[in-house]
Formats: structure tokens, C-alpha cells, sequence
């Protein structure tokens, strides 16, 4: 997969719900970017505070800060990558540009990643992720066949944080609301499981902790195949992007 870094500048923004940001990006570098990558990772590039370019010698000095961020949709002729980032949940650099972002601004993109979930021929598949991964949802939904049973669980802060799903039209969302409901995520991913073939194929995306608990429960209690789990954790509570990066290379999910 193609990891060149690429300049954008930001054509559209707008606030999707309380705690989602869309920002909409163009530019000539995304003339060779390629399709059907919904879902994927891309590493976005952002300037130092100060600067208005961010600076893409990745290896350099001073590089660019690097966050992941997961492709919601690549318009390839109009040349528009639309990204969703998490906003009024904390503070950071990528969440307080997109917050702020306006027409014009620039911003690499580098990328994009690798699929985790990439086995698009069974018969059954359990989509689960938090705001953060609610795009690798929908996108991952776009490659599944409409004979395959599908099921998915999407848990955002707050119901007006419920976005329109575009993935497929045999994906049905059930949304876990975490203002309304303190249970464990793994008590509502149980419900939804718990009828389903052990050898369903599995995406999850959430916070660290949670996803520890989702797949130990998928594995101990439901017997799931582990082979099939496709796990990732997009973030931990308490520690910021690059200490979280940092300690996922010495302690696996």
C-alpha cells in the first residue's frame, strides 16, 4: 500500500454532530491517491503552532505532528478525501485544528494504511467500534457481501452523535448511547453476539480497555475463532496519541 505523503488544503468543513468535525480535502497530490480505501488509515500531517504548512519530511527534523485518522470517503474526481475527527472530548493537536480548521488551511495526508479486516468471503460478520472508528464501520460494511449476515454496534457520547451510515444497505447499526447507558460495552456486544457463528469475522475499534474486554469476552465466553478477531485500539484513556502509539509496540492489544 502506498505511503506517500501528500499536501491537501481544506475545501469544506462543517460540524457533523456535537463531538464529530468533517473536513473535506483536495489538492493535485490527490490525483494518484487510491480508491476503495474506505475505512483505512491515513496519517494526517499538521503544522507546528506558528506554521501555516506542515512540514512533510516525516524523517527530518521537526517533522510534522502525525495522528490517525480513518477515511470516511475518497471522491477520486473530484479529488476530495473527507475525514471525520473527534472534537469537544479533549484536547490535542489534531482535535483542536480540526476544531478550529478553515478554507485554505493545509495539511498532509500520508498514507493510506493497511485494511485490518480484509476476508470479505463468509457468511458472517460483527462491525464494532466507538466515534473514533465509526467510519472503519461503514467503510468495512461497503466490501461485505448483502448475503453475509451482517451486525454492528456503534457507541458514541451522545444521540445526537448518531451520523447516517452509507456503508451498505443490509448494515444495520445498533448505536449503544453512553450518556444513557453506563453499562460495559461488552454487556451490549454479548446481546448482539451472542446468537452469531463462532467463526464470524470480527473488526472492533475502540478505546484500549474497552477492546481488551470486547475480545476477552468474544474469545472466553462466546468461544469465537481468534484468528478472526481483527482488533485495534484507536486510543487509551488517560495518555495522549504518541505515549499510546508507544506503548501499543510494547504491549500488543
Amino acid at each position: 500500500m502506498s505511503r506517500k505523503v501528500r499536501l491537501t488544503q481544506v475545501v469544506n468543513t462543517y460540524r457533523l454532530s456535537p463531538h464529530l468535525q468533517r473536513v473535506i480535502l483536495s489538492g493535485p497530490d490527490l490525483a494518484d491517491f487510491p480508491s476503495g480505501q474506505d475505512g483505512v488509515h491515513v496519517k494526517v500531517l499538521l503544522p507546528h503552532s506558528g506554521d501555516s504548512l506542515p512540514n512533510l519530511d516525516i524523517h527530518g527534523a521537526n517533522p510534522a505532528i502525525k495522528r490517525s485518522y480513518t477515511i470516511r470517503e475518497f471522491d477520486a474526481e473530484n479529488k476530495q478525501l473527507v475525514i471525520d475527527f473527534v472534537i469537544n472530548r479533549h484536547q490535542g493537536p489534531a482535535t483542536d485544528w480540526a476544531a478550529q480548521a478553515k478554507v485554505g488551511d493545509y495539511v498532509g495526508i500520508a498514507g493510506p494504511g493497511v485494511r485490518k479486516l480484509t476476508d470479505f468471503t463468509a457468511d458472517s460478520y460483527l462491525l464494532i467500534g466507538d466515534i473514533t472508528a465509526v467510519n472503519a464501520v461503514n467503510g468495512y460494511a461497503k466490501f461485505i457481501p448483502a448475503r453475509a449476515d451482517l451486525k454492528a454496534l456503534v457507541t458514541v457520547p451522545t444521540r445526537a452523535d448518531i451520523i447516517a451510515m452509507d456503508g451498505a444497505e443490509h448494515l444495520q447499526v445498533r448505536w449503544r448511547i453512553e450518556d444513557e447507558n453506563p453499562a460495559d460495552i461488552a454487556e451490549a456486544v454479548r446481546t448482539l453476539a451472542a446468537d452469531m457463528s463462532t467463526d464470524s469475522q470480527v473488526f472492533i475499534g475502540l478505546e484500549a480497555s474497552q477492546l481488551r474486554s470486547v475480545k476477552s469476552m468474544l474469545l472466553d465466553e462466546l468461544e469465537f475463532k481468534r484468528l478472526n478477531i481483527h482488533a485495534t485500539g484507536y486510543w487509551k484513556n488517560g495518555m495522549d496519541a504518541d505515549r499510546f502509539n508507544a506503548d501499543k509496540k510494547l504491549n500488543a492489544l
